[in-house]
């Protein structure tokens, strides 16, 4: 077993508690679009593509995070979008097709492979975190690094094909993408 550490940035993580799968999508604000698909389109697609449920992630990118941007919370839409979403979508497409053998980061957790990059991130954020140990046999190990949109849509391919392939950048930095469920460790 390889041990983890995860950054705790909700403020809700105890030691020995189990993140699992979610199947129930009924507590989120599912965006839809008028006369072309309901809540309930979004949710079939979403057990269709996993039937296993979703992870913390998986729910936050797939579901809430809004693609359309309001100007002064009018709806007048702004003529850009928040790119982490696209990211994830980019990035599971490619999984899906190229690597359907490692997990989908829609539904895993993450940690970082030491405890100095833990240390910097929740630095990073402000010291305000705590870190536990994960413990798992089966994590697949990216470079973040690799996490951004390519200068166009085959750039973006290729960046998400580089991080599937377990290509290192220059400058790596290492994550773990852990398939749940997950048994959280001790507090480090």
């Amino acid at each position: 077993m390889s041990k983890f550490y995860t950054v705790d940035r909700s403020n809700n993580i105890d030691q020995n508690m189990v993140f699992s799968l979610q199947k129930n999508y009924s507590d989120h604000k599912i965006w839809t679009v008028q006369d072309i698909y309901d809540e309930e389109d979004a949710i079939a697609r979403i057990e269709q593509l996993y039937p296993e449920g979703l992870s913390f992630h998986g729910i936050q990118y797939l579901i809430k995070e809004c693609l359309v941007i309001f100007k002064n919370m009018t709806r007048e839409p702004l003529p850009l979008a928040p790119t982490t979403p696209m990211i994830e979508a980019v990035f599971e497409l490619v999984r899906r097709n190229e690597f359907p053998q490692l997990p989908s980061r829609l539904q895993s957790m993450f940690a970082w492979c030491n405890l100095d990059d833990a240390r910097e991130f929740n630095s990073f954020l402000g010291d305000k975190h705590s870190i536990f140990e994960v413990e798992i046999e089966n994590a697949f190990i990216a470079d973040q690094k690799l996490l951004y949109l390519g200068g166009s849509v085959i750039g973006t391919y290729e960046m998400a094909r580089k991080y599937w392939s377990g290509d290192k950048s220059n400058n790596c930095k290492l994550e773990a993408v852990i398939p749940l469920p997950a048994v959280i460790g001790n507090k480090v």
